[in-house]
């Protein structure tokens, strides 16, 4: 079953609705500023011109502002010069008005069924944006971290058909469609104004490609690419300057934690040393029971970052150095993999593994 998008909408802030604004008033500038000219230029010659009566400024201006809607509050003029543009101020404003009312409904209907043009119009309103390239399995789990973390997404797929388009709408991101390897489409999902470009298609070449376009069109962004090859990664990560997730790499500690019965959750990368966060539960029979946190704690190399009491149920964050570790207690600890497998060999770590199952068996 695929996993749903949380329902979490990004905060919409004000500067957004301003250019919001800005763009309908640039999309509209020329019907705009052809009836302005009709209403305020038409009533300038009324007001110099006008015979039958004195008419001030501002009645002028709306004189013709009615005229445009054919309801004419002044008689026809005896003046030769007046007559054509009693006429001509009908034809020119409707025509505004009537090229206002179809960019309109062409803007409500492209919202509606979320064609390209609505979507590069939302792109073109975001700025410090993480901007996605590639909306497969990847990708959409990288969406949905970004928009439980409440960010601006911007997104770029080629494949009109992608499965996970439609949910990405719902909840407003706008979807680029179009190849991420030419610059116009980076352009278009606003690449320029981005906090950060996170490519994540399944093809190396592109992902390069891609990656390095961006940071030629934005060199401030944080550029993240996701590369098969654990090699390549290296080499581009040390030449580019660009962080790289290897597929390879990050399967790894999985496929070993599944194999070796540890829970080794996340390898990654602290002050240049590879580190790896994983849980221990403190064995009966092993030599971590009695033992506090801070003894635990005395190699420098280990940091333990949660405790959870068996017999309490307690979760502590950052413990205290003080806490005694019971038997079935859990630590979650990050250390290097050799401070780590001595830790587990104090603990005794395999029956550990089988005592820690024959408990849960026995409560359910």
């Amino acid at each position: 079953m695929r996993p749903i998008i949380p329902r979490v909408r990004a905060p919409l802030r004000l500067s957004m609705y301003l250019r919001f604004v800005r763009y309908l008033i640039w999309e509209f500038r020329w019907p705009l500023g052809v009836f302005t000219v009709v209403v305020l230029g038409g009533g300038w010659i009324l007001h110099r011109g006008y015979r039958h009566e004195a008419l001030s400024f501002a009645r002028a201006c709306h004189a013709v502002f009615l005229m445009i809607f054919l309801e004419s509050s002044l008689d026809f003029p005896d003046e030769w010069y007046l007559q054509p543009l009693f006429f001509l101020f009908p034809v020119v404003g409707l025509g505004a008005i009537a090229d206002s009312v179809i960019r309109l409904a062409f803007l409500i209907f492209t919202r509606k069924q979320n064609l390209p043009e609505w979507n590069r119009m939302l792109a073109s309103l975001c700025r410090n944006h993480f901007l996605v390239v590639g909306v497969g399995k990847v990708g959409y789990q990288v969406i949905r971290g970004l928009l439980e973390m409440r960010e601006s997404i911007v997104t770029i797929e080629m494949a009109a058909g992608a499965p996970f388009l439609g949910e990405l709408f719902d909840h407003g991101i706008p979807v680029i469609q179009g190849n991420a390897r030419m610059a116009s489409t980076l352009e278009q999902a606003g690449v320029r104004e981005a906090r950060a470009v996170i490519v994540t298609t399944s093809d190396d070449l592109t992902n390069l490609d891609v990656a390095i376009t961006a940071r030629e069109l934005n060199k401030d962004a944080r550029i993240v690419i996701r590369l098969f090859d654990e090699t390549l990664a290296t080499k581009v990560a040390g030449t580019f300057a660009m962080p790289t997730i290897s597929t390879s790499q990050v399967a790894a500690p999985a496929f070993i934690a599944a194999a070796t019965g540890r829970k080794v959750y996340q390898a990654f990368q602290l002050a240049g040393q590879e580190v790896h966060l994983t849980d221990i539960i403190v064995c009966a029979t092993g030599r971590l029971v009695g033992r506090t946190v801070g003894e635990v704690q005395s190699d420098k190399r280990i940091n333990v970052v949660m405790h959870q009491s068996n017999r309490a149920g307690a979760v502590n964050v950052n413990p205290d150095p003080d806490i005694v570790l019971a038997p079935d207690d859990t630590i979650l600890v990050i250390a290097p993999m050799e401070p780590l497998l001595a830790l587990e060999a104090m603990n005794q770590a395999p029956a550990c593994a089988e005592h820690a199952t024959a408990n849960k068996a026995g409560r359910s």
